[in-house]
């Protein structure tokens, strides 16, 4: 049943699902290409991290994807220029000037050698510390005076208590810096204010179902084909293969695959 229906879903929307065959078979596929050092020059490749975050022209954040990693900056030719451990139960802000805010300290941008104590706030933390301290109090006071302390330690920020809804629910997620103090209000802990500007990689073709991959609901495997210059190449358009100018130079950048300089 659950295939007639997917099936069903696929027709009324428009697409086709008979996969087809790729239609430039002599495309190169991106992955294979990237391992071309005449026409990529790697800057970050994903092995060990979870993100890849460009800092400005000359600073590139990796972020590990093991809490037992360090994480480190580095710059286009590679050279380390600052790497350091963190304690991921507590909040990581990169501002939009480039500073890092971990481990309760501020590192300035550009060469984080300068670093001061700094004060964070996660308040859901605040609040649940002080819920358990007030267990010898019954339900019902005990979340008067939960509500009570929220109250008042959200006062100093300008902030004021969040009604859990959906309506309301992105107004109450808080990741920055007030009154010289780093405020926590979502249950994310890593937050970045930084994005480079970065275009679309042009399509030479449009994009076909090659396939479906197996699963508890099959799912569509797409191919799509893409072309810098003359040279054209093919993924799947999930990878969203896109290119950033760093130091005036062109690189090609995507999630799935990392930061790579283009030499052609």
């Amino acid at each position: 049943m659950k295939y007639i229906y997917l099936f069903v879903l696929l027709f009324v929307l428009g697409c086709n699902p008979i996969p087809k065959k790729d239609k430039h078979p002599e495309v190169p596929v991106l992955t294979e290409l990237l391992k071309d050092e005449t026409k990529f020059r790697k800057v970050a490749d994903l092995n060990g991290l979870s993100e890849i975050i460009i800092l400005n022209n000359e600073r590139i954040f990796l972020k590990p994807d093991n809490s037992n990693s360090p994480f480190r900056i580095i710059d286009t030719d590679r050279n380390i220029i600052f790497e350091h451990l963190y304690d991921w139960k507590l909040p990581f802000y990169i501002d939009q000037q480039g500073n890092l805010y971990f481990n309760r300290k501020k590192f300035f941008s550009p060469d984080y050698q300068k670093q001061v104590e700094f004060k964070t706030v996660v308040f859901a933390d605040s609040i649940s510390k002080k819920y358990e301290e007030l267990k010898y109090l019954n339900d019902s006071l005990r979340l008067k005076a939960t509500d009570k302390y929220e109250l008042e330690i959200l006062k100093p920020y300008g902030l004021k208590p969040c009604e859990y809804t959906l309506v309301n629910s992105e107004s109450c997620d808080i990741f920055k810096v007030i009154n010289e103090t780093l405020i926590v209000r979502q249950t994310a802990l890593f937050k970045s204010e930084l994005a480079m500007p970065k275009t679309e990689v042009p399509k030479f073709d449009d994009d076909i179902l090659v396939g479906w991959r197996n699963g508890r609901l099959p799912s569509p495997d797409y191919l799509a084909y893409y072309q810098i210059n003359k040279q054209k190449f093919k993924c799947d358009p999930m990878v969203s293969p896109l290119i950033v100018t760093l130091k005036g130079k062109p690189y090609l950048f995507g999630a799935g695959f990392g930061l790579y300089h283009i030499l052609f």
